[in-house]
């Protein structure tokens, strides 16, 4: 409520500056008509209980709150200009600015968001490997209303592309239901995903929503394994563990998911979220593949992130184990990424001797 009436100033303000009404009763119903659709939304939005409505509010107020990011760019530019050259931009020159910055706000996000980059890391053990395997890890595509077959479709083909021995999916595969998953028939493109070593998934907590069996089922009618608290050895030679997420009230402890493994061969660990750092690096595993974090997915989250994560981002190694968290393929409640970009990580193990 507090958020939807500090949009509703901010529309306020950029609206008045940017039409000038001049008489009071449009002045009036600008603020009016600003209040009520903003509020009719947030009612919209608390009316329906699988958060899909309440989806559409987020992005309406999303693109409310890049206003207030043009305004403080449009600010900045008037002082430049303003020391600079000792007088300032024209209103209407000023106004025709502040479009093309808002306009440039927010395809950039969206373009973030839908333009995945392939990042690849190279990744060495001391434990025997006889041969360099490589791992093709996405997270988080959040299937649902605003992403889907075209979006799966392009996760295959860029996959596809760098030949990876196996394909992993940290989690948060559905938007909390396979209601749009079911009703656009995602399962063709999801069943694109191949490997020859196979694909393997574990569920995040966006899975993990009271609808967590069903969307199981789904993953694995479209041919990929979910290994949630199982393990499954890789070419003989590579052991792969995935966990349940943290929402899960039966998640094991780590130590005990080790017990079903030779660790003397290299161990990959899997799981939604990167938070039990500190568990992970006093075991014998190799390689820690997590998402969740969105990489903060819209500044100023990218940055406030931080605080509440041990990693939010990239690769970091820790006492012998080399941890990697991916931002994500796709996105969470609203099509936008400012600060950070959709992605896939490719990785190759190899045995240091």
């Amino acid at each position: 409520m507090i958020f939807t009436q500090l949009l509703v100033v901010i529309t306020s303000v950029m609206l008045w500056w940017f039409i000038k009404p001049k008489h009071t009763f449009g002045k009036i119903t600008l603020v009016v008509a600003v209040c009520i659709v903003s509020n009719l939304l947030l009612i919209y939005g608390l009316t329906e209980p699988l958060y899909e409505r309440f989806h559409v509010y987020l992005v309406v107020g999303i693109l409310q709150g890049f206003m207030l990011y043009t305004a403080l760019i449009v600010a900045i530019i008037w002082l430049v200009y303003h020391q600079l050259f000792k007088h300032s931009f024209s209103p209407k020159r000023l106004r025709v600015v502040a479009v093309v910055i808002y306009i440039g706000i927010v395809s950039l996000a969206v373009f973030n968001a839908y333009s995945p980059v392939v990042h690849h890391i190279t990744v060495t053990t001391n434990k025997l490997l006889n041969k360099p395997m490589t791992i093709a890890l996405a997270s988080d595509t959040h299937l649902g209303r605003w992403f889907g077959n075209r979006q799966l479709n392009k996760l295959a083909s860029l996959i596809a592309l760098q030949h990876p021995d196996v394909v992993m999916l940290a989690g948060d595969i559905m938007n909390d239901t396979t209601y749009y998953y079911d009703k656009n028939n995602m399962h063709e493109q999801l069943s694109k995903l191949h490997a020859p070593l196979g694909v393997y998934a574990v569920l995040g907590n966006h899975d993990y929503s009271g609808n967590q069996v069903k969307i199981a089922n789904a993953v694995a009618d479209a041919g990929i394994n979910v290994i949630d608290n199982k393990s499954v050895l890789l070419d003989d030679s590579v052991w792969l563990v995935g966990r349940s997420d943290e929402t899960d009230p039966m998640r094991p402890k780590a130590a005990k998911l080790l017990t079903q493994v030779d660790t003397n061969k290299p161990v990959i660990f899997l799981e939604h979220s990167p938070t039990a750092m500190n568990e992970i690096s006093a075991l014998p595993v190799d390689l820690h593949l997590s998402g969740h974090t969105h990489g903060g997915q819209i500044f100023p989250m990218t940055i406030l992130i931080h605080w509440l994560q041990p990693l939010v981002h990239g690769a970091k190694q820790m006492d012998g184990t080399e941890f990697l968290v991916t931002s994500g393929y796709g996105f969470g409640a609203v099509p936008f990424r400012l600060g950070t970009r959709s992605e896939i990580w490719i990785i190759k193990l190899q045995s240091t001797s």
